[in-house]
């Protein structure tokens, strides 16, 4: 894998990154092959960010860290182009970049953190939290806390 630079918004991510890089409090690989890969999944996870200290999500990537072409997705693929906008309450800071790797088009959400507001879900108002590489959906006490 190479070293070049994938991202204007972040110099840290190269190919390199985005294929060895272990998921973290910070970092997401999304891949098209995944159960329930749906723009409100992704949504889901981009709101975990949020909440917690901001991050990226990978769009596009295996777990084993190979890529995958989002063109795949067709005329779907304007869904997660918007779904920041569709399903984030309220409204955030998240860049979406799309880059070409590999001969592939894979999506990264640069995810801002922002301790001055909680966000959920605009259509059923779940609150999600990323703590260490996972999202947990948080009950009405954890949301209080």
């Amino acid at each position: 894998m190479s070293t070049f630079f994938i991202s204007t918004t972040n110099p840290l991510i190269t190919e390199h990154y985005l294929g060895a890089k272990k998921e973290n409090q910070y970092f997401e690989r999304k891949g098209l092959g995944e159960k329930d890969i749906k723009p409100t999944k992704i949504a889901d996870e981009l709101i975990g960010m949020l909440n917690a200290d901001g991050g990226v999500l990978a769009f596009g990537m295996a777990d084993n860290g190979n890529f995958q072409d989002l063109r795949e997705l067709g005329n779907g693929l304007d869904k997660y182009r918007t779904l920041v906008h569709n399903f984030i309450h309220p409204a955030c800071n998240i860049t979406l970049e799309e880059a070409q790797v590999q001969g592939c088009l894979i999506f990264l959400y640069h995810v801002e953190q922002d301790f001055e507001r909680l966000f959920c879900r605009k259509d059923n108002e779940q609150v999600f939290l990323r703590v260490l590489d996972t999202n947990r959906k948080l009950d009405r006490d954890g949301v209080k806390k």
